[in-house]
């Protein structure tokens, strides 16, 4: 068995631009992706030798990533900038973290807390959402004594909302859990802040330092068409999509609420989807209606990703494209239809204006309107606390997340802006980092810009295609089981083995923190020898051999943050002018032979 050592080698060298595979980039949190999926690639093949390297690879990347395993079943950002996409098609990144997940979610459990001492100033955390959680993270790993207030009875925030046959609710349950108990971060629940005498003034005065506001947004945003709240949302059988995720994941709704009743959803996004599949796992007959078209390659195109479109159609959901809704009209109190004008287009050069021609109306009945078009701050709480500006807007330095208005204040995730679950882990780092220069007198911006450049793909003359993703027939997943199934390890190892490793060793590191090899072979070029042929340059794959001119003479040389140490350019070389510097190759070979 390999162990693989987290002796930091694998961060990136600081640099003025660092060249990183483009999943890395992708990923708002830069996790160290090719590393890993190396080192799956490499894991024994029977599943009882195997565990213990599966568990090394989770604490490597739970260090930097403590919801990892919940991003290995909701999160697969990376995977849209993946090189093999158009190829033999992304790798399946998020599969592979769900078939670490499936081992390390258990392994958290009995996880040992990190031995530390807190020896710095209290920060307060306002939400604990992904967030506010990841700055608590972060802070108390550095020694700080982080506490966080959160409104609810449990943890998580928007989350929840994510329906269990996504997300589990045993597997989001052990991760929160045992993120604060590792990282010993103390939490306060129902503490309402901006409630009676509970105010960010007040934890000032308690002995806050900092605060990190991640409150979210609460309120689902109701629905208007040219800029007018339209009339008709109060009817009997209106409901907003939020509401319906949060009282099923609360266990409040019961197994055939929507049972026999026609239910129209409205919203094009992710949690339209969720909620609206949710409602037929209830009983309902559904109707989608968005304002997008259908063409996601077009800049008016449904935000909601490909697999909860696949699978809402394949679960026998209608979705009506390119609708807005113009009226809700009722009888005798009770919801009965909408008119829905056809909307022609849903973004001009501004941004997000959409634009109808009332002259062609389509009208959609039913017993349910579900209006699912996104969630909104709480406005009336910022404002009470001096947070927003004179037009009503909150205003936050956006690479430091710095209130403008109260300097101890830092301000991230969606209550700044609405974006995925990995982005508002992003800002809690990012806020983090901020306290931290804030709290210890630093300047705030030094040395915290990043340039990234990402490698093309590796030449091959073929491509392998990407792994099956199994799912449940739709005529047996009406329910809230995991429609998904997961890699098995002989699946997990295969999917590993396609990722092409297209970034720099210097990034990665893999084959040393497991021994396989004691350091990154520099290719070293004899000038005298080299005649500038280039053959080095035709066979390289990953454009790291170069022909320049050296005091007139044409030579070849090497780019080391490009360089694989694959050695093609070493035997290719007819001049002998290449070798790898401290190769132990030959010798390795000849030890293993004698040992024969």
């Amino acid at each position: 068995m390999w162990r693989t050592e987290s002796s930091g080698s694998a961060r990136v060298e600081e640099a003025l631009k660092q060249l990183l595979p483009p999943c890395q980039i992708k990923c708002p949190i830069n996790e160290d992706i090719q590393r890993t999926n190396v080192l799956i690639s490499l894991l024994p093949e029977e599943i009882g030798k195997a565990k213990n390297e599966i568990i090394q690879i989770g604490d490597y990347l739970y260090e930097k990533n403590p919801f990892f395993n919940v991003c290995g079943y909701i999160c697969g950002l990376c995977e849209l900038e993946c090189n093999y996409k158009n190829k033999g098609g992304a790798i399946r990144r998020r599969l592979l973290k769900r078939f670490l997940s499936d081992y390390y979610t258990d392994y958290l459990n009995e996880k040992e807390e990190l031995s530390i001492v807190k020896d710095k100033e209290n920060v307060a955390v306002i939400g604990g959402g992904p967030g506010g959680l990841m700055c608590a993270y972060v802070l108390s790993k550095k020694g700080y004594r982080v506490t966080v207030f959160e409104s609810s009875t449990r943890l998580g925030g928007a989350l929840w909302l994510i329906p269990a046959y996504r997300l589990p609710d045993d597997v989001l349950g052990t991760t929160l859990k045992s993120l604060v108990r590792i990282a010993g971060i103390d939490v306060k629940l129902g503490a309402k802040l901006g409630e009676g005498k509970l105010t960010i003034e007040r934890l000032r005065n308690e002995g806050y330092r900092a605060v990190f506001l991640a409150k979210g947004t609460p309120y689902p945003r109701v629905l208007t068409f040219d800029g007018e709240v339209v009339e008709g949302q109060d009817l009997s059988g209106v409901m907003y999509g939020h509401t319906l995720l949060y009282e099923v994941s609360h266990g409040n709704i019961g197994a055939d609420y929507f049972k026999g009743k026609k239910v129209v959803a409205i919203g094009g996004g992710n949690v339209a989807f969720d909620a609206a599949r949710t409602a037929k796992r209830l009983g309902a007959d559904v109707t989608i209606v968005c304002l997008e078209c259908e063409d996601k390659a077009c800049k008016d195109g449904i935000p909601a990703d490909e697999e909860e479109i696949r699978a809402a159609w394949e679960e026998g959901l209608r979705i009506v494209y390119s609708r807005g809704v113009q009226k809700i009209e009722g009888e005798h109190g009770r919801f009965r239809r909408i008119v829905c004008p056809k909307c022609t287009s849903v973004f001009d050069e501004e941004g997000f204006n959409p634009q109808f021609d009332c002259t062609d109306c389509a009208d959609m009945e039913g017993d349910v309107l579900l209006i699912t078009v996104g969630q909104v701050p709480d406005k009336g709480f910022l404002q009470r606390e001096g947070l927003l500006d004179e037009k009503g807007r909150l205003v936050v330095d956006p690479f430091t997340l710095q209130s403008l208005r109260k300097g101890y204040v830092f301000v991230g995730g969606d209550v700044r802006r609405i974006g995925f679950m990995v982005e508002a882990m992003k800002e809690g780092v990012v806020a983090a980092e901020s306290i931290e220069r804030f709290l210890r007198g630093l300047d705030m911006r030094e040395g915290r810009k990043r340039d990234y450049e990402g490698f093309g793909i590796p030449l091959r003359s073929s491509y392998q295609p990407e792994a099956e993703v199994a799912w449940i027939p739709p005529e047996n997943r009406t329910h809230f089981q995991l429609f998904e199934k997961g890699l098995t390890l002989k699946e997990a190892r295969e999917e590993a083995k396609r990722c092409l490793t297209c970034g720099p060793c210097v990034s990665c590191k893999a084959c040393i923190s497991i021994g396989f090899e004691k350091s990154l072979y520099a290719v070293e070029v004899d000038q005298e020898r080299c005649s500038g042929c280039g053959i080095c340059v035709y066979v390289c794959n990953y454009e790291s051999a170069r022909l320049t001119e050296v005091e007139g003479k044409t030579v070849s040389t090497t780019d080391m943050f490009r360089c694989k140490s694959c050695g093609m350019c070493v035997v290719a070389c007819p001049s002998h002018a290449r070798r790898l510097v401290d190769d132990d190759t030959e010798e390795r070979i000849a030890e293993a032979c004698a040992s024969l």
